[in-house]
């Protein structure tokens, strides 16, 4: 049993399991948990700026694709002055992206949160959400619990991220290892309002249909009742 279609053809490829002896299962998320919440009282209660937000929440490694995020906002600072960039998560990589923001003169619009044991009060914090990962991506518990909170996403068609989010429905697909690409992509639910909520209600719609941990079970329930049942 795997997460998403993306590792059963990684496993296929690289352990030559065959494909018609797994089953892709997402893993579920508690759906009474990941909420839309209200993004400006969410901002209150942790202390930040009242402005709109653009996070990223991803262990802080350069194939996550941080670089590409402060690079875009970078060529576009004067369209993102009025926003927040919320950096939820902790890494190895953690200095290094620092640094980079230093130098690209983002340290006064960019925020490191560190590790959080609970996401939920920043997602419900973020107006927008983008995961730019080149590689290594299986079906990212980030993006699903995002759009659980009726989040519109920006993010790349790498590895599982396809299976949960929806092109030109929850979500913009860009272009990996792109700055300019992702640029365009936040850029156009940034300015326009009413498709990035229109995006989000999708989301959450698509969260309650597919990526809540009842139907996981459900589905888990029918590949072990298909095994146990011949015996």
């Amino acid at each position: 049993m795997t997460t998403g279609e993306a590792v059963k053809r990684k496993l296929a490829r690289e352990n030559r399991i065959p494909p018609e002896r797994m089953t892709s299962i997402p893993t579920g998320i508690d759906l009474t948990r990941y909420v839309p919440g209200d993004a400006r009282l969410a901002r209150v209660r942790l202390g930040l700026p009242d402005r709109p937000a653009l996070g990223i929440v991803a262990t802080l490694r350069d194939w996550k694709g941080h670089v590409y995020l402060f690079d875009a906002i970078a060529g576009d600072r004067a369209a993102w002055a009025d926003w927040q960039i919320l950096v939820v998560g902790d890494g190895p990589d953690r200095a290094l992206l620092e640094a980079h923001v230093a130098r690209a003169g983002l340290g006064d619009r960019v925020r490191f949160t560190g590790q959080q044991d609970d996401v939920v009060p920043w997602l419900q914090a973020l107006n927008l959400v983008t995961l730019p990962s080149y590689s290594e991506e299986g079906v990212p518990q980030a993006i699903m619990q995002a759009m659980a909170c009726g989040i519109a996403v920006v993010s790349t068609p790498v590895g599982g991220i396809p299976e949960v989010v929806d092109a030109g429905v929850t979500g913009i697909s860009v272009e990996p290892r792109s700055a300019e690409s992702l640029a365009a992509g936040l850029a156009r639910l940034r300015d326009d309002g009413a498709l990035r909520a229109r995006f989000g209600s999708a989301a959450r719609a698509r969260a309650e249909r597919d990526f809540g941990i009842e139907r996981m079970l459900d589905r888990m329930e029918v590949v072990f009742r298909s095994v146990l049942e011949p015996l």
